[in-house]
């Protein structure tokens, strides 16, 4: 079974290298080779720049699925990525990106321009992908510009064969037109004589899913699907599981502040994927550097985090920056609490 876990260097070469091989230049493999070289050796300056890059075309959904607050949360940032905005973007980071995720908090479709997108980035040399729960694709509307942009991945998310299951998470989306419109891919892949997109449909092990584990998998290679992948379940719909994964946290230093950046639709840059619209920014891509961001006052701290020493003298300015409050990972460090509240204890 392939499984994809937080923070697992294997997973991350699966996800990100395994698929992108053909977008490799010399400069982004030296680039690469010195971030792995200071994410090993701890370091707080950087002279790389992000491989990665995780770009959030659309902060808005259109099913209300439990353990995301993308339907629910309210925040002043802008829910919709303009094409503009976004080549912007691209233009800054296509030197050294091995591969950009066209989702995070939303539904990457909703977003009008998604596949201009995808296209202008594969013209860059950048390879794509997009996790999406695939209720909004249209094949007679859709599948020739997916085929089109030349997207390399497409994950679709299938948690569960039949409808009751499907919509114990899924809520609001019905799992036929899921399932009609990962097979007009695969079918439309094998007529256009093409590779890509890979179509990797991907599965939360929810228990309530568990029952149905082998007629999906069953379905998936009958119809052809290229892979498909199972996700721990982290989203906080089975507890228990959410503890298990809290008690299980990885040791190792956090492969995000190394080797990717999380961008959301005002160019608003964050460490992670971590959960909530309204975080603490660690810049603004649209506005400065890669350069003046990747090695600011918050990266270095976070850095600091996983690196060995005394614990971090307090700072207010730091107390709400994400890794700060990040309990995902297991941090070497620790910042101190602040004296001012109850004698810092």
């Amino acid at each position: 079974m392939n499984t994809i876990y937080t923070n697992s260097f294997l997973s991350y070469l699966k996800r990100h290298w395994l698929a992108s091989v053909q977008f490799l230049t010399p400069l982004k493999l030296i680039n690469a080779a010195i971030a792995f070289t200071e994410m090993k050796l701890g370091r707080l300056r950087c002279k790389s720049v992000p491989i990665t890059y995780r770009i959030d075309p659309s902060t808005a959904c259109n099913i209300r699925c439990p353990g995301c607050s993308a339907h629910t949360e309210t925040t002043t940032e802008k829910r919709l990525l303009s094409l503009d905005d976004f080549k912007k973007i691209v233009n800054k980071i296509k030197r050294f990106s091995i591969r950009t995720a066209l989702y995070d908090s939303g539904e990457p479709l909703l977003n009008k321009d998604i596949y201009k997108m995808i296209a202008y980035a594969s013209d860059q040399g950048i390879g794509t992908s997009i996790s999406t729960n695939f209720t909004l694709f249209n094949p007679e509307r859709d599948l020739d510009q997916l085929l089109e942009s030349r997207l390399t991945v497409l994950q679709p998310d299938l948690d569960g064969i039949t409808q009751e299951t499907y919509g114990q998470y899924r809520i609001g989306g019905e799992v036929d037109a899921v399932k009609t419109n990962i097979e007009a891919v695969v079918q439309g892949k094998k007529e256009a004589g093409t590779k890509y997109p890979i179509v990797e449909p991907q599965m939360i092990m929810f228990e309530h899913l568990m029952a149905e584990k082998e007629e999906i998998e069953t379905y998936l290679e009958e119809i052809g699907v290229d892979k498909f992948t199972w996700k721990p379940d982290d989203w906080g719909f089975n507890p228990a599981q959410i503890e298990d994964a809290q008690n299980d946290k990885s040791s190792g230093r956090c492969l995000w502040v190394y080797l990717s950046m999380m961008v959301r639709p005002d160019g608003n840059v964050y460490p992670c994927c971590g959960r909530g619209l309204n975080r603490f920014s660690y810049g603004n891509i649209l506005e400065e550097s890669i350069d003046e961001i990747w090695n600011n006052k918050y990266y270095q701290f976070s850095r600091k985090l996983f690196t060995t020493g005394p614990d971090l003298e307090f700072d207010p300015e730091m107390e709400d920056l994400p890794c700060h409050q990040c309990t995902m990972f297991s941090k070497t460090r620790v910042m101190k609490p602040n004296p001012t509240k109850d004698g810092g204890a």
